[in-house]
């Protein structure tokens, strides 16, 4: 068999398919030189067999990533439009959040045939939110709505949603401004994907009717792969204490259905050879009902690679096993290793068929199981440097003492709760087990808050991941040996866990919130981070029905992860420019997940009700809180200076705390939403000062930033703070206007995200840089 002609070397395939799919992707002195050396090295195996494989694989995906670079440039239609036509969407991938209706289907219509999008809708009334959450079929949807390119990355490490639209195939997003007409579509027999979807639709109702919240909400995230945003605040909470891959499908719960399911046939007396062909088909039906996961189809396929070696006695090796599982997927969908899922699922795989001879070599089962969540917990450092920066070390203990629950207790008792729901439903049984589950939750946040422990570790940079996941390799390998030279690359590793440390590199960023304000200031090496508000907004009322499930707030988006790029792991100080709810509004929250050391805020402030009672809250977690006002001292590696307000107020505009500071040789001041009255106050007791950048106030409005302010201080660039489509339009035209008259730049968050400045030790100030959406 050809297959076993380069038994032990379909590492060099796959090595030189994922350098073709990012040379082309993203073309650079790096991917020139991985793909040149991995040429050499496959031509040094002197095997016809390794160097055709290789290239044919190759050639294969480099014209796949050809034809969906067309397909994007022809779905790439920068300026929204409208369009009438159908949206064919299947159940399972109808969400409903509040009054907002999320649909994933293909649309078809005068302009655009046949493409993948995303729709959103706003839903007029409680009876028509349960029609959409309880439709089980197929439908097709008549209406009318506006083509918009999904918003791009705006904060710099942030969220981007067009890349994670990108990634599955979807290049526009409708806005639906009119439902025509819903029709369901019967799926014939033969189009097993939507009766497979029909099915994991029906089971998740079935669940969310006879299952109580909690319950439910384990049941449809550990056996249907289904997450709602009501495990969206859970989600994050399991992440911070390095347990959310227990809650995401992956090998672990793979390989526990797969056993069951092998178990099963075997003991009612079916052959092994047919029992194969079974679990080929069980695997098609899973996949499906938990929703095409990354983790799940990866798992599968090397579940079932391995069961067709044994059946067809075919001699590859583990290596050979995950290597073959991920060409296929690349050939499938070449971009999977530009997602998180995809790293997570193939590198973590990758590092267990290292880690498992290691710990085997510990003669206690006790002792095996906690090195190979240490080793486990370790691997996971270069995914956690480039996507989620920080490291919870207590997850090596939080995994080591859960893996062995998951799989005896959590997984049977969930399953056996599950199927038996089908023929009987013991009341006090179901209540039972929602009683035990609302407990396990408040234990995983009990855990969360007292016991873990989080290194923020920040951004890792393509060098730091490079030299992250060699280190990693190397101390595996070493360890295996047992050599001493692994706690030599151990000592490496924890150097660029620390490199945040060692970095001269400073910053001042003006980071896109929205429509409200947030600054943050970076002194070299770490020495001190404050943040200038916090950004936030404005609660408004609605029905129960319409309210969101998710209680996630816009900085933990925006503000937070900035923040653990940069490793911040507490914030020095926080300035609170004035008691609006758009500059203190997610105060409490970002103390939660980076505490603060100390708040200051205008004298006065603490007069507004809202932010007296953050206050109250921050104190009983030992922020020292400070009220102070124009000439008051403060220490700080920033040259710091509080130009107002002189007298005591309300938290209201006017009573804008306002800082100047000098940086790298270059002048800020921040204004808070100062507007004329206090602007003309600033001119009065400062005239005739310049300043290099301005954060100008009020977001742009007309009632801030006079000529005689923009005269007296000429700034040579101004940062306007604002939401994109806001309901205010800010910036107003006269505030551009001003701004222009007097030759000063205008940079705006809601055009180009987050501007930021950079400088390096003693070094002058860098150019102005931003998060610009590449239309």
């Amino acid at each position: 068999m050809q297959i076993q002609q380069i038994n032990n070397y379909w590492i060099f395939p796959v090595l030189l398919v994922i350098g073709t799919v990012f040379a082309s992707k993203q073309f650079s002195l790096w991917t020139i030189i991985f793909v040149g050396y991995l040429v050499v090295r496959i031509f040094c195996t002197r095997n016809k067999h390794v160097i055709c494989v290789s290239f044919l694989c190759s050639f294969f995906v480099l014209c796949n990533c050809m034809y969906l670079e067309l397909k994007e440039t022809k779905c790439n239609i920068s300026e929204p439009f409208e369009s009438t036509g159908v949206l064919f969407v299947l159940p399972d991938k109808i969400r409903v959040d509040g009054d907002q209706l999320q649909l994933e289907g293909i649309f078809t219509g005068a302009k655009i045939n046949g493409l993948k999008v995303i729709a959103s809708y706003k839903i007029s009334s409680e009876k028509e939110k349960s029609v959409w959450a309880n439709i089980k079929v197929p439908v097709k949807l008549y209406l009318s709505g506006t083509f918009e390119k999904p918003i791009g990355q705006t904060n710099l490490n942030g969220f981007d949603y067009r890349k994670y639209l990108k990634e599955k195939g979807i290049y526009q997003t409708i806005k639906v401004t009119s439902l025509n007409k819903i029709q369901a579509s019967r799926p014939s027999m033969l189009q097993i994907p939507q009766w497979l979807s029909m099915l994991r639709k029906s089971l998740i109702l079935h669940c969310e009717r006879v299952f109580f919240k909690e319950t439910a909400q384990y049941i449809k995230v550990l056996l249907l792969g289904y997450k709602t945003n009501e495990f969206s605040e859970f989600s994050a909470i399991l992440a911070e204490l390095g347990i959310l891959h227990l809650f995401s499908l992956s090998g672990m719960h793979v390989v526990f259905f797969i056993l069951l399911f092998r178990y099963f046939l075997l003991r009612i007396g079916i052959s092994v050879e047919k029992v194969f062909w079974l679990q080929v088909f069980f695997s098609f039906i899973y996949a499906g009902l938990t929703g095409y996961s990354i983790s799940v189809i990866r798992a599968l396929m090397q579940a079932n690679i391995n069961a067709a070696k044994e059946r067809f006695n075919v001699k590859i090796s583990t290596l050979d096993c995950w290597s073959i599982s991920l060409l296929i997927s690349i050939f499938i969908h070449p971009y999977i290793l530009f997602s998180v899922a995809g790293q997570l699922s193939y590198m973590l795989s990758f590092f267990i068929l290292y880690i498992h001879p290691i710990s085997k070599q510990v003669k206690s089962s006790l002792g095996r199981s906690f090195v190979f969540s240490l080793l486990l917990n370790i691997c996971t450092i270069p995914i956690i440097g480039i996507s989620f920066f920080e490291w919870q070390f207590a997850g090596i203990y939080f995994t080591f003492l859960l893996l062995p629950y998951f799989e005896k207790v959590l997984l049977p008792l969930l399953s056996i709760s599950f199927f038996v729901s089908f023929f009987s439903q013991f009341r006090y049984w179901i209540q039972g087990l929602e009683y035990y589950f609302t407990l396990q939750t408040t234990l995983f946040y009990w855990l969360n808050k007292y016991l873990s422990y989080k290194l923020v570790i920040g951004s890792f940079s393509k060098f730091l991941f490079v030299g992250s996941f060699i280190s990693i390799l190397l101390f595996v390998y070493y360890l295996e040996k047992k050599s001493n030279k692994a706690w030599f690359v151990l000592a490496l590793l924890i150097l660029i866990l620390n490199h945040k440390y060692l970095t001269s590199k400073g910053m001042v960023a003006f980071i896109d919130v929205g429509q409200g304000d947030s600054i943050f200031l970076q002194a070299p090496f770490h020495q001190e981070n404050i943040l200038i508000d916090t950004g936030g907004k404005m609660d408004f009322e609605k029905e129960s029905w319409a309210k969101s499930a998710s209680k996630r707030i816009n900085a933990e988006y925006s503000v937070i992860p900035f923040l653990k790029s940069q490793g911040v792991q507490c914030l020095d100080k926080v300035f609170i420019t004035h008691g609006h709810a758009d500059h203190f509004g997610d105060l409490v929250k970002i103390n939660e997940k980076i505490p603060v050391r100390a708040l200051y805020f205008p004298s006065g402030t603490e007069k507004s009700q809202e932010f007296s009672k953050a206050i109250r809250i921050l104190q009983k977690t030992g922020t020292k809180c400070y009220a102070i006002l124009a000439n008051d001292k403060l220490e700080s590696c920033f040259d710091l200076q509080i130009l107002a307000p002189k007298n005591s107020g309300i938290g209201g505009n006017d009573d804008s705390l306002v800082i100047q500071t000098i940086i790298a040789k270059r002048r800020f001041l921040f204004t808070g939403d100062l507007e004329k009255r206090g602007e003309q106050e600033l001119v009065r007791r400062y005239p005739n000062q310049t300043i290099d950048v301005l954060k100008v106030g009020h977001h742009g409005s007309k009632t801030s930033t006079t000529d005689s302010f923009v005269q007296n201080f000429q700034p040579k660039e101004a940062i306007i703070s604002c939401g994109r489509n806001n309901r205010f339009k800010h910036p107003n035209e006269e505030t551009i206007q001003v701004l222009e008259r007097n030759q000063t730049s205008v940079f705006r968050t809601d055009t180009m995200g987050m501007i930021y400045y950079e400088w390096y030790g003693i070094g002058t100030l860098h150019q102005a840089k931003i998060i610009k959406e590449q239309d």
